[in-house]
């Protein structure tokens, strides 16, 4: 099997963004989707990790409690700024 390197951290915030997306006022095209994955990504530190394919998403299991508040409080800024200035 061929190893990648990927930043787990861009999957787990689209993720919990969509997860969250339909308890948000506001649009939730995909671009105002992308602006807000962008904007909170650009405030977390990235988080890379060298795996397999199908290892990927088994890695997301292993943030804990504190950083998922992290992500989800960055995605709900992000969410605020966007709303009030969507690009669109």
């Amino acid at each position: 099997m061929q190893l990648i390197l990927r930043n787990i951290m861009e999957e787990y915030v689209i993720l919990t963004l969509d997860e969250m997306l339909p308890y948000l006022e506001g649009c939730k095209c995909e671009r105002c989707r992308l602006d807000m994955a962008s904007y909170t990504l650009n405030r977390l530190p990235p988080k890379y990790v060298a795996t397999t394919q199908g290892e990927l998403m088994s890695r997301l299991c292993e943030f804990d409690t504190q950083f998922k508040t992290s992500i989800m409080k960055e995605i709900t800024q992000a969410h605020a700024i966007i709303s009030k200035h969507p690009r669109h």
